[in-house]
């Protein structure tokens, strides 16, 4: 059976080969073992950079989205040897890709903003989503559970990130007894199985980050449908397979 990686890697290696000055692209994980892929694995790419050479991220995330399709959600991860991007497409391909420096290299991935903060949670809850399905796709309920809590933390996250910015400060002794929406989805007395409830903590969270991405009215746009899409779409190797 053909998966989508062994297309996939091909394009992003050859994508990534022009437009970073690398010493070494190469693929890594899973896919140098194809007997081990099913079509929920992502695709794990190294770049190897010489010293001072530094990658600015929102450049390529611009420059991935136009050669490949929209970015459905991505988080991004520095270390004392480089620094990695998970990306996920809306058509469903994930990638880790791993950016590995000499001691002088860095990243380049943009100031630490009010929107660039809250573009980081978001882009990051959207990322998580697509694990939870993932995750339920192999049947691992308790990773699924896991992340998917994560995922309301990340809605509160973002509100908290909302009161900052209006109030110009992150120091808050008391509160004004705010709203908290996610938790009013986390309160319901309809029983349901494991994965139904993951199910539907998942879209609730979903519905809930689109409304507070609204309310920022900083130019997203609603991923909740798509989300859908990614669990909906037929697909003939498992029903929750997020991929074309």
């Amino acid at each position: 059976m053909s998966l989508w990686q062994i297309d996939a890697a091909n394009e992003m290696k050859e994508f990534l080969c022009g437009i970073i000055d690398a010493d070494k692209i190469g693929l890594t994980g899973s896919k140098l073992e194809p007997a081990s892929l099913d079509v929920f694995s992502d695709v794990d790419i190294e770049i190897h950079l010489p010293v001072n050479v530094a990658v600015d991220i929102k450049l390529l995330l611009r420059a991935l989205a136009e050669r490949f399709c929209a970015i459905f959600g991505y988080e991004f991860h520095s270390s004392s040897d480089g620094y990695t991007l998970r990306i996920c497409f809306e058509n469903g391909w994930r990638f880790d890709l791993s950016f590995i420096t000499p001691e002088l290299g860095e990243s380049r991935s943009g100031d630490d903003s009010f929107e660039d903060r809250v573009d980081a949670v978001i882009n990051r809850f959207w990322f998580l989503s697509s694990m939870v399905l993932v995750k339920l796709g192999r049947n691992d309920y308790l990773i699924a559970a896991h992340l998917v809590l994560e995922l309301c933390q990340l809605i509160i996250h973002v509100q908290m990130l909302m009161r900052d910015e209006a109030k110009k400060t992150d120091k808050h002794k008391f509160g004004d007894c705010e709203d908290v929406p996610i938790l009013h989805s986390l309160v319901q007395k309809k029983k349901r199985d494991t994965e139904d409830e993951i199910l539907y903590i998942l879209f609730q969270a979903a519905e809930n980050m689109d409304k507070m991405s609204a309310k920022l009215e900083l130019g997203y746009h609603n991923r909740n449908n798509k989300l859908r899409e990614l669990l909906y779409e037929p697909i003939k190797i498992h029903r929750f397979s997020p991929f074309n």
